[in-house]
């Protein structure tokens, strides 16, 4: 994956925990961050460089915080992946976070039906979102997202 042109250390990584999986995301903007967040997410389940675009969804979530914000953000691809069975690819158009408190956060993501000869299973669930461990802080030139999912 490698560094990022504004510094940040990678796209997104994984840090150690008890019992379920921390995810660090990284971006040069606050909305590069999210859509790595996201993408930290679906490759915990699936590979998503197997992902074809094939068709977008419209990803539309409110938050009162930053914080929220980045709850209902990783709830709603989880619900994408997990109740509609759609793989997204790093397919992202119209990455938008607006507001100042409350937040809108809004994208066009692409993918296609999940198909696990074609997509893979990496051995995990992701089952829920969690505020546990959760921050959102600028460092440097760059956003850095921390939560934990459950599994």
């Amino acid at each position: 994956m490698g560094t990022l042109p504004c510094g940040a250390p990678t796209r997104y990584e994984y840090g150690e925990h008890t019992a379920d999986i921390l995810v660090i995301a990284y971006g040069c903007t606050l909305e590069e961050a999210f859509k790595n967040a996201a993408l930290g997410v679906a490759n915990l389940t699936y590979y998503t460089d197997r992902v074809e675009l094939r068709e977008y969804v419209e990803v539309k979530v409110d938050g009162d915080d930053l914080e929220q914000l980045l709850f209902n953000w990783i709830d709603e691809f989880i619900y994408l992946f997990d109740g509609k069975k759609f793989a997204y690819g790093d397919y992202f158009r119209n990455v938008a976070i607006e507001g100042n408190g409350p937040y809108t956060a809004r994208a066009l993501v692409g993918g296609e039906h999940f198909d696990i000869n074609k997509h893979g299973y990496r051995g995990l669930i992701v089952k829920a979102m969690t505020y546990n461990m959760m921050s959102i802080k600028q460092e440097n030139n760059y956003w850095k997202l921390q939560f934990v999912v459950d599994i």
